[in-house]
């Protein structure tokens, strides 16, 4: 019996064993990649972090600068270089005088320069620093998303992903809520703009009227008590010359001391000077601030503090304060310094005018451009300020 011859051939080999070997390489495969998503991910966030230490380093650094530069600025502003007076010093100062004022100018502006090129160099660090610390930061998500991406195929036990996630977002109500709040900052924003501005000019506002109006109620009314206990005289206004009799008796009812009479006496032989800002250092005429100042240089106290000028009003007060030289209106002696403040002026509290204190309630100021320098009872209106130089 012969069976039959059969056209079909049975290829020998085992398909198992190919199967397996390609699932394990693809397995391998993906736990290595995984592997090495993580491991690139935390070398990203410790880059970041350096990186971030490294930018808020220079931000100090930039921030340093800054300060730096303003206290130069404020140098400047004292030396006279951005004084109120600048211009009209310019044809007033003596040849050696003003080579030597030049050559301070000229190093403040090389430090300013400087000091701002640094200051911009480092910002531009910080700024970079900031830049790839953030392109890590996004690098090391990527990795952290690779590195977890476990995905079985089942789009509802993996997770939303793939066309699922895609249709999810669209229908997200959050994703509308967020898109919506967006668009409302966006049309929001210049009217927040101007809220805050409005607020921020507020608050100024309240400020400036706490730190002058108060001073000037408390050394007002202070000086109102004060007058009341001494003993003055009828109202007195005089802006014509004094004779050294007249100078020697006001010296001595006021009953100073050694410095203080040298400041009285120089303040009350300018009275009948006029009165002139452009002048101001002449020794022909006088400004307030340029009287105060020549008077105590005559006791032999700078209270320009170096510069070699008359500083105004305000600067003047404030330089005094922060040394300390600020008083009680109780202890209030001839020679003192009363300031007046209280105007919108952009100057320091206000000020705008400083008048010597004689003794028994008179004082000598330079007092306008009428009246000239002049010798009358103590003003205690806008009084914010006494200071005594050698306090």
């Amino acid at each position: 019996m012969e069976f039959k011859k059969s056209s079909t051939v049975f290829e020998s080999g085992n398909h198992f064993k190919d199967e397996m070997k390609r699932f394990v390489a693809e397995e391998a495969k993906d736990s290595g990649s995984g592997h090495n998503d993580a491991a690139s991910a935390d070398l990203d966030e410790a880059a970041e972090k350096i990186l971030r230490i490294s930018s808020e380093k220079n931000k100090k650094a930039a921030a340093e600068q800054k300060k730096i530069l303003k206290e130069l600025k404020n140098e400047e502003f004292v030396s006279g270089k951005n004084g109120d007076f600048a211009d009209k010093m310019r044809g007033q100062i003596k040849g050696a005088e003003s080579s030597g004022a030049d050559t301070v100018n000229k190093e403040a502006d090389r430090r300013e320069r400087e000091t701002k090129k640094t200051r911009k160099k480092e910002q531009k660090k910080a700024a970079s620093k900031t830049a790839v610390a953030t392109m890590l930061r996004a690098k090391k998500d990527m990795s952290n998303d690779l590195s977890s991406d476990k995905a079985t195929g089942n789009a509802f036990s993996d997770g939303q992903t793939g066309l699922l996630k895609t249709f999810s977002d669209l229908l997200n109500p959050v994703r509308w809520l967020k898109s919506f709040l967006v668009h409302l900052a966006m049309i929001l924003a210049p009217f927040a703009g101007v809220f805050l501005l409005v607020a921020v000019l507020v608050i100024i506002i309240v400020m400036f009227l706490f730190s002058v109006l108060q001073p000037m109620g408390e050394v007002g009314d202070a000086l109102n008590r004060y007058l009341q206990v001494v003993q003055v005289e009828s109202d007195t206004f005089r802006n014509t010359a004094f004779s050294e009799e007249e100078i020697d008796e006001i010296v001595e009812e006021s009953g100073c001391d050694e410095t203080e009479e040298k400041v009285l006496r120089f303040a009350l032989s300018k009275v009948g000077f006029p009165y002139s800002q452009a002048n101001r250092t002449s020794g022909a005429a006088y400004d307030c601030s340029s009287l105060a100042y020549y008077a105590w240089k005559k006791a032999g106290y700078d209270i320009s503090y170096g510069t070699g000028y008359p500083p105004s009003a305000a600067e003047g007060a404030r330089m005094l304060e922060s040394r300390d030289n600020k008083l009680s209106v109780t202890d209030l002696k001839p020679g003192d310094l009363i300031y007046y403040g209280g105007k919108p002026n952009g100057r320091y509290m206000g000020i705008y005018h400083v008048a010597i204190y004689v003794g028994k309630g008179k004082a000598v100021e330079a007092y306008n451009e009428r009246y000239g320098v002049i010798y009358q009872n103590l003003r205690t209106e806008n009084a914010v300020m006494v200071c005594r130089p050698d306090l």
